[in-house]
């Protein structure tokens, strides 16, 4: 909707639908102070397949309502299918919950499919609120910048969407696939995990994007990092191209160091130096396997004796000043399922791992959060969390205080205290698995 008005004000706005809670929201106005004359929103949130009645107040300065405007508004019904319009959860006091939408990212497409594919928005009470069509396989997560989000729409696009929904920047991955993830890094160019088109490995890979003129410049190559285990890799049967090494994961950390998670290899590794020559500043993973590799001199101690990372998803660096230089926190989704193109090793007898699952159909996962010392080259074990098992894909996320934890096999994800209390778990319907969910209040794009 767009209007102006004459004196500088406030729009909120209400949606009602019979049988389902309100769902209400400040809407930004792209100010400093919250109040405007000219007014362009997109409202989000409307019962599809169902009359809404729509209700924006305007509010002035002195936080007085000089206006209100309602409507009834028959919303079309869901592209993507009905079954999706809700999701099973309980009924419990949502008040302990954070704020926001859960975002579902991903759901049974393939990298190559061209079945189209959608986002889909929802609230504590498991509610649909939005689902955004993208052309297929999946977006990986959600950008914020300059009033814009920015996420993947195929495998080889990633577009900048405006308040509106208006398609502001389209970025095209050129000679590579995008695959698992992609950040930003300290200038907002894209970090992308990528796969070159037509190569015989796959998902080994990092370019850079660059945010205005669109340029892709290779920044890691794994094989030229890892040579020596690549040599021992063989290709699986009826495989058309080797992922030796899987990266499904990546954070920034101090401008030019990235931590990347490679299921393949159960490992956790971190690149310094990434614009300019890139090399490996530490693993995190097993002795055992990394035994007269040449790279067993990289790996982390552990402090203390605990069942390492398997097969994990979604290793994310947390930004906090509290620990002392040198020190930082490191949260994960532990899948404890392995999979390796290395057919001789003996996971089973891995005396790094207990309760780790051949089976991706049953067992336990877990959210691990580690304490790494670059002081003392030792990684700590501080936090778990038991969880649905996931033998791949899935994700989680420290926000708010709480912990929300997608085990995307199991269709479902959770949300926890940080003291491991399950406060709420919802369950989806359709499609093969659930690859992330992520928690977004969109603040300063939608709402404010």
């Amino acid at each position: 909707m767009y209007f102006k008005t004459s004196d500088e004000l406030q729009a909120t706005y209400t949606i009602h639908c019979e049988g389902y809670n309100d769902f209400s929201r400040t809407l930004n106005n792209n100010t400093l102070s919250g109040y405007t004359t000219n007014h362009e929103y997109l409202l989000v949130g409307a019962i599809p397949g169902q009359i809404n009645t729509i209700t924006v107040t305007l509010t002035n300065k002195q936080g007085k309502p000089v206006d209100t405007l309602s409507w009834s508004y028959n919303a079309p019904s869901l592209q993507g299918g009905d079954q999706y319009l809700t999701v099973d959860c309980d009924d419990s006091n949502t008040l302990s919950l954070s704020k926001g939408l859960y975002t579902v990212l991903g759901n049974d497409v393939t990298e190559d499919s061209e079945e189209q594919a959608y986002m889909r928005l929802y609230d504590n009470d498991g509610i649909l609120r939005s689902e955004i069509p993208i052309i297929s396989y999946r977006s990986h997560r959600i950008l914020f910048e300059d009033n814009t989000m920015y996420f993947s729409i195929s495998s080889t696009k990633i577009v900048g969407m405006d308040q509106t929904g208006y398609i502001s920047k389209i970025y095209d991955t050129g000679n590579y696939k995008l695959h698992h993830d992609y950040i930003f890094d300290g200038n907002n160019n894209l970090l992308v995990l990528a796969s070159e088109k037509n190569a015989k490995t796959s998902e080994d890979k990092i370019i850079m994007i660059e945010k205005d003129s669109g340029n892709i410049t290779e920044l890691a190559d794994l094989i030229d990092l890892l040579p020596n285990y690549y040599s021992t890799t063989s290709l699986p049967d009826g495989a058309e191209n080797l992922g030796w090494m899987h990266i499904n994961s990546l954070a920034l950390v101090d401008k030019t160091s990235l931590i990347i998670s490679s299921r393949k290899t159960s490992t956790i590794i971190k690149l310094d130096n990434i614009y300019s020559n890139p090399s490996i500043d530490y693993m995190i993973g097993s002795d055992h396997f990394w035994k007269e590799s040449g790279y067993d001199s990289l790996l982390l101690n552990k402090t203390s004796d605990f069942s390492m990372q398997a097969g994990q998803h979604c290793v994310t660096y947390v930004e906090d000043n509290s620990p002392p230089q040198g020190q930082y926190y490191l949260y994960l989704y532990n899948n404890l399922a392995v999979s390796t193109t290395q057919s001789d090793y003996d996971w089973k007898n891995d005396s790094n791992y207990s309760n780790t699952y051949y089976s991706l159909k049953k067992g336990t996962s877990y959210y691990y959060k580690y304490l790494v010392d670059e002081n003392t080259r030792t990684v700590e074990l501080v936090s778990s969390i038991p969880v649905a098992y996931s033998g791949y894909v899935s994700s989680v996320q420290e926000l708010d205080g709480n912990v929300i934890i997608d085990s995307g096999i199991a269709m479902s994800w959770s949300e926890y205290s940080q003291d491991g209390t399950l406060l709420k778990t919802f369950k989806t319907t359709g499609g093969k698995f659930v690859y992330r969910v992520f928690k977004y209040d969109y603040l300063y794009y939608w709402f404010q």
